[in-house]
């Protein structure tokens, strides 16, 4: 599937997008991102887990459940659109969430069983997904998106978080 242009997501996905690699398929990158941060937070102590870099700030085990909970969200909205849907979608509120997420006594290992179940259902989406229906524009959040920007937003928000996972807290 070819990389989503601008007009077929909102400017705050910019950053996102950006952060993607030049190169590589949807799939591809999917698996290449997943496998490394797979690796970074796998090495990670336990007792690191529910560690915030500062007061107010989510842990290690949060910002993880973090990525995970948005990746089901954006996931969503890519089978939406696929299946043709014109109904509008809503917003998520990422705090409210955390608020129910629980994650203070599951591991870190467990986290990333859940993560890969869910990268796996990620990936099985995307390969169903043909080019022309990678073009297909849902309203999410009062703002029209494509699936293809949803694919590319997820690869994106995952570099992001990882980003800031090695500058603040390791």
């Amino acid at each position: 599937m070819k990389r989503p242009k601008k007009g077929e997501f909102a400017q705050f996905y910019e950053g996102y997008l950006n952060a993607v690699p030049a190169r590589g398929t949807v799939q591809s990158l999917l698996k290449k991102t997943f496998k490394e941060a797979q690796q970074l937070l796998g090495s990670l102590p336990e007792d690191q887990g529910n560690h915030a870099y500062e007061p107010g700030k989510w842990t290690i085990k949060q910002l993880l459940i973090h990525v995970i909970d948005a990746e089901r969200v954006f996931a969503f909205r890519a089978l939406w659109g696929i299946r043709g849907d014109r109904a509008p979608l809503s917003g998520f509120n990422q705090d409210f969430w955390m608020e129910e997420a629980k994650v203070e006594e599951r591991s870190i290992k467990d986290l990333l069983k859940e993560w890969k179940a869910v990268r796996d259902n990620t990936l099985a989406l995307a390969a169903q997904c043909s080019e022309e229906q990678s073009k297909f524009l849902i309203i999410a959040s009062n703002w029209k998106v494509s699936v293809r920007a949803l694919f590319f937003i997820i690869i994106g928000h995952q570099i992001h978080h990882i980003k800031v996972l090695q500058e603040r807290y390791l």
